[in-house]
């Protein structure tokens, strides 16, 4: 092997290497202006959130925003939907921020920006296929 053979190769591998060791730093990167949930916003939550399954701690289960009433409830249209995964449906939705977490069956998660119905990302927990014969009796 000739010189800049020799050395082109060795810097390929070293890149490759780089590239190998730094790939598990990657997932572990985070959104720079997401805030995270803090027990304070479960406490007080923002009219605009649904952070957890009915809403308050004490389980209200209402929203107290008052932009729909009686009287105009009837003025409201469709503006996006959503086809779920098949199977089981019995999650609560979440919304935080402006972006509505969707469980759905078989361990899939969907953040959705609740403005436009936009897919912003999915989570899929890898399970085995025969999971479903032991869960559904």
């Amino acid at each position: 092997m000739s010189g800049l053979v020799w050395k082109r190769s060795r810097v390929a591998v070293l890149v490759c290497a780089v590239v190998v060791c730094a790939a598990p730093l990657l997932p572990a990167q985070t959104s720079n202006d997401f805030v995270p949930v803090t027990d304070g916003m479960l406490q007080n939550p923002d009219a605009a959130d649904w952070l957890m399954w009915r809403r308050t701690l004490d389980g209200w289960g209402y929203s107290p925003l008052d932009q729909i009433n009686r009287t105009n409830v009837r003025e409201l249209e469709m503006v996006w939907s959503r086809a779920l995964y098949p199977g089981r449906q019995q999650a609560t939705p979440l919304a935080y921020d402006g972006v509505l977490y969707m469980p759905n069956p078989n361990d899939v998660i969907q953040a959705i920006d609740a403005v436009t119905g936009d897919l912003l990302w999915e989570h899929r927990r890898v399970v085995p296929d025969d999971t479903c014969d032991y869960l559904l009796t």
